[in-house]
């Protein structure tokens, strides 16, 4: 409970005022890996396309991780109707069992300028996305900065599984603020980050975590705040990012999975407090469930701690659902919170000992 105390703390200490406006124009990379992302790819380049900025000021740098549909014949299209747009069409090179690393460090290489901005091929940016991170840069002078990042709004008719996605991201965002407004950030998502190109390299890259196939944003993170750079998050709902949610109930589970197995790779101390934290409140309270079942005596103590998380988890959440406009998701916030310590912990103990699939490809342990 302390944790949760801790984040809503920080969540109301992180400032919500953007930088001022600068006039300066920082060049930007911006950098997207892909890999049989035909149905997401048009949305994508058309958020691009509708950027307000300089368009001699930034690059786009697109990856192709071995694609098997017409996503690349999509890039290549877009670049013939926009040719006003830099856009350079890649192939990555693996060297690792990280494709999406090894494809973040093609376009690096490649990238002609010192500020890095990442983001996914299923996400959609908003038209000030990279003056945001302009303004910031110019006041701030960061050297990493992450912004806020949400699903797509979830409709009623969607299934459960998806308004439970929803739930959980929020919940995912949620400590994310908290944390940077804490002084202790362990967490971003690389679908909405910036970087400098020559801190990258100084902290080593993703040579630390290569063993790793996910936690190309999160290892970062942690990379820089051990060096002791100047790590910052846009607390704005101007650079809200949105991502498409999982197609389907095993995309759902196999990306969890994915997410999980990177904890065992956190180095540190705040980042493994919070992952222990977490698992324990949830096991305790699935355990409580089970004691239940053979002696009714745990019954109270059982609904005392729940009660406890459930309000304390609701007013963190219930913050990031009105700061991303998705505050008719809090309808399911009751079965939400009854589910997910079963599922946080089921998926916990997997990833123990199963491995994962992701973009057709197989991760074992």
């Amino acid at each position: 409970m302390i944790l949760l105390l801790l984040l809503l703390y920080g969540w109301r200490n992180l400032k919500s005022n953007p930088a001022s406006v600068s006039t300066s124009e920082t060049d930007f990379s911006i950098i997207i890996p892909f890999r049989n992302e035909q149905f997401h790819l048009p949305a994508l380049l058309d958020s691009l396309k509708d950027l307000k900025y300089p368009r001699n000021n930034f690059e786009i740098l697109l990856i192709n991780d071995s694609s098997e549909d017409d996503s690349e014949k999509l890039v290549q299209e877009f670049r013939k109707i926009h040719p006003e747009l830099a856009i350079e069409l890649l192939q990555n090179q693996r060297e690792s069992i990280s494709a999406k690393k090894d494809a973040i460090k093609v376009g690096i290489d490649k990238s002609r300028f010192e500020f890095l901005v990442t983001t996914d091929a299923d996400c959609k940016v908003p038209e000030n996305w990279l003056q945001g991170f302009n303004n910031y840069i110019e006041s701030q002078d960061s050297d990493l900065i992450a912004a806020p990042v949400i699903l797509d709004e979830v409709h009623p008719e969607n299934p459960l599984f998806r308004k439970f996605d929803l739930m959980d991201f929020m919940s995912l965002q949620a400590t994310t603020i908290g944390a940077f407004g804490l002084g202790r950030p362990f967490i971003c998502n690389a679908a909405n980050l910036c970087f400098k190109k020559k801190a990258f390299q100084e902290v080593g890259g993703y040579r630390q975590s290569s063993n790793y196939a996910g936690g190309d944003d999160v290892f970062l993170l942690q990379q820089f705040k051990e060096h002791k750079r100047k790590i910052d998050f846009i607390r704005s709902t101007n650079m809200i990012v949105t991502t498409a949610a999982q197609k389907d109930l095993r995309s759902f589970i196999q990306q969890r999975l994915r997410w999980a197995a990177k904890s065992a790779g956190y180095k540190d101390s705040f980042a493994r407090f919070a992952a222990l934290t977490v698992f324990l409140m949830n096991a305790a309270i699935v355990m409580g469930m089970v004691l239940c079942l053979f002696d009714a005596s745990y019954l109270q103590w059982l609904i005392i701690g729940f009660l406890i998380k459930f309000n304390l988890d609701f007013m963190l959440i219930y913050k990031a659902a009105v700061f991303f406009d998705r505050k008719a998701s809090m309808r399911s916030y009751a079965w939400s919170s009854i589910a997910y310590p079963l599922f946080a912990s089921g998926i916990a103990l997997t990833s123990l000992f199963v491995g994962f699939k992701w973009k057709g490809r197989d991760y074992r342990k």
